[in-house]
């Protein structure tokens, strides 16, 4: 079954329009508009209302959804040609009922109609969305549209009210009619959801004042962080509760992720791989990584539109799948082998965030097998992944967790090792005898995340010796560098079992750290460790402090000094940061330590992050600790004649 199968839907076909939504008839000001605020945004809204009427069939038990967006903003800076166009999402729409435009400019008005705007259609259009292109749009300009689409029935949906750019006003009308239904409201403690009536039809409205625009920061997920309206809408008898809803997805998903009986390919399967792969004596991580590996290796995971790859036994049989029904083969060769195992439903953290206390399919769009009594993770249609933490986007994010009793419950998808991901780096720095250039021997590994992501650059690579790879595993950023050695080891998906890690080791000489001006010579020391962030340019912080993963850094640097040459000064390189958390414990640090021993200069780096989120107030010892990493890769070190 694909995805949309766990979705709790109504699908009813609509045989005959009734009931047309009164409030469609939107007429337009014929009046010039003006803005007064001054923007730097290319847009600016004066308003963006979005409308959803559930409608009963008057002669049949038929139901469908009427969805109206309208919007009216300015044009203040015309930048590029996707100012000028509409798009209209076609997913899950059975009609496009209307589409019309006005384009207000300093003494005219430019109305285009339905008709006008098909003719306005472009190329770029697709199955799945449509785009209108306005014509002889210039800055100043205010322009309005507005657009219906007919839906069949779904009992939920969501609107993102937030855009990039500011909207002085926005509402999200819901018209219930012969309905019941439910909001919810997030990203804004402005807003309240009130009962209203619209042309006799009853339903609920909320209002948004002074939207400010998305703002895209560093170590944030400001998609997930946007302004966003969810709702439920469903036949007055019904009237679930939030429980009923997840209880009635678990009963759809119960032979998917826990079927009563074993697929009998499955049982031969599974002898297969025990026969190959497992030696005895075994215990279930053994089994379920056997499994795991297998899996990975034979069978595909197919993008198609097939129905015929959501059939357990054909996936068995040709050894394909979509990549939900992959999951089935899983629970089969699991359940065969006697593992413990439950699931877990999910989204991704940076677009959603998983809310227990509001049922919204919208969010239930990953799915892993998590093993408890191991307390790890297999990712069904990841293939870079092995049995061992979920995958980056899901930690920090709640999921429902369903064990084989079909008892459920909520649950924050975690790390079960702070540790897991490192970078290490070991670096060797001489200067030939010529003084002109750099020879740099480093030896760097991979583990946790960054293994799982850079083994899956090399798996895309085809072969893992490409110029970009080369290139991306030494020293970046230079112009003039000539790798004269490199290797790489232990870069099979295989090796995320047991985290092991990935290794690189490589020469290369360089004339673009180094500087020789009479008895002096210059080594921009900090670019040997690779480009850093920075949070120098943000000031006031909007969204809230998430990293992509807790992980930690540690480099040694040994400098080779020339002989007749002493370091001048490398106080400099000796910098801290740190970021204690509320229990005390550090939780975010930087520190370099450098120190002259014979003829090497030494340093040693260590930095880490041991929280996914730091508190916004404190914003600001976070980005000390960021920005002294990124100071010191600005770090120069100059060596004088003794």
């Amino acid at each position: 079954m694909q995805k949309k199968y766990l979705l709790i839907t109504v699908a009813l076909l609509l045989t005959c329009l009734t009931n047309a939504q009164a409030y469609l008839n939107i007429n337009w000001e014929n009046k010039n508009s003006s803005i007064l605020q001054d923007s730097e945004n290319n847009l600016y809204g004066l308003f963006s209302n979005h409308y959803v009427e559930y409608v009963n069939s008057e002669f049949s038990n038929q139901a469908f959804i009427y969805e109206t967006h309208h919007m009216k903003a300015k044009i203040n800076k015309k930048t590029d040609d996707s100012i000028d166009k509409i798009f209209i999402s076609k997913i899950n729409v059975s009609e496009i009922m209307d589409i019309k435009a006005k384009v207000l400019k300093k003494d005219t008005v430019h109305i285009y109609n339905f008709s006008e705007m098909k003719k306005l259609r472009t190329s770029e259009s697709s199955e799945n969305y449509d785009y209108y292109k306005i014509p002889n749009i210039n800055e100043k300009d205010i322009v309005e549209m507005m657009y219906t689409v007919k839906k069949d029935f779904n009992f939920n949906g969501n609107k993102l009210i937030e855009e990039s750019f500011p909207i002085i006003s926005s509402k999200f009308i819901l018209i219930e009619n012969e309905f019941k239904s439910n909001i919810k409201i997030y990203n804004s403690k402005n807003s309240n959801i009130k009962d209203t009536i619209i042309n006799n039809k009853r339903g609920k409205y909320v209002e948004f004042k002074n939207i400010k625009p998305t703002t895209n920061e560093q170590y944030a997920t400001p998609v997930a962080n946007k302004i966003k309206i969810a709702y439920q809408c469903y036949i007055n008898d019904d009237d679930f509760s939030q429980n009923e809803y997840w209880t009635n997805l678990v009963k759809n998903v119960e032979e998917l992720f826990f079927p009563k009986s074993t697929n009998q390919k499955a049982v031969d399967l599974l002898k297969e791989i025990k026969y190959n792969s497992v030696k005895i004596p075994h215990n279930e991580i053994i089994i379920a990584n056997a499994i795991d590996e297998y899996v990975k290796n034979n069978f595909i995971i197919s993008g198609e539109e097939n129905p015929n790859l959501n059939d357990i036994n054909y996936i068995f049989k040709n050894k394909i799948s979509n990549d939900f029904s992959i999951i089935q083969v899983y629970t089969n060769l699991l359940k065969e082998a006697k593992v413990n195992y439950e699931v877990a439903i999910s989204c991704n953290r940076y677009f959603h965030k998983f809310d227990p206390d509001f049922f919204d399919p919208n969010q239930l769009r990953e799915f892993v097998i998590y093993l408890p009594d191991f307390e790890k993770y297999i990712s069904p249609n990841r293939i870079e992944y092995r049995i061992s933490e979920a995958p980056d986007d899901l930690i920090g994010n709640y999921g429902i967790f369903i064990d084989k009793d079909l008892e459920y419950y909520f649950s924050e998808i975690t790390l079960s090792d702070e540790n897991f991901s490192q970078i290490k780096k070991n670096i060797q720095i001489s200067i030939p005898k010529s003084l002109k250039k750099l020879k740099i021997q480093e030896s760097r590994s991979f583990s946790g995340y960054w293994a799982i992501m850079n083994r899956n650059y090399i798996y895309l690579s085809e072969t893992e010796k490409t110029d970009f790879l080369v290139d991306y595993f030494t020293i970046n950023g230079l112009d003039n560098k000539k790798v004269t050695k490199y290797s790489i080891e232990n870069y099979d998906f295989s090796n995320n079992k047991d985290n092991a890690p990935l290794v690189i080791n490589s020469t290369i000489l360089t004339t673009d750290l180094i500087e020789k001006n009479s008895s002096l010579i210059s080594l921009k020391i900090g670019k040997v460790i690779g480009a850093q962030s920075n949070l120098f340019d943000e000031n006031n912080r909007i969204n809230p402090i998430e990293i992509n993963f807790p992980n930690e850094y540690e480099y040694k640097i040994a400098v080779n000094i020339p002989k007749g040459y002493e370091v001048f000064d490398y106080q400099e390189l000796n910098r801290s940061n740190e970021y204690i958390s509320v229990d005390g414990n550090l939780s975010a640090k930087f520190k370099s330590v450098a120190k002259v021993k014979d003829d090497q200069l030494e340093i040693t780096i260590y930095e880490y992050y041991k929280q996914l989120r730091y508190d916004k107030a404190r914003y600001e010892e976070f980005r000390k600790v960021i920005n002294t990493a990124a100071k010191f890769y600005e770090s120069s070190l100059v060596l004088k004649k003794s």
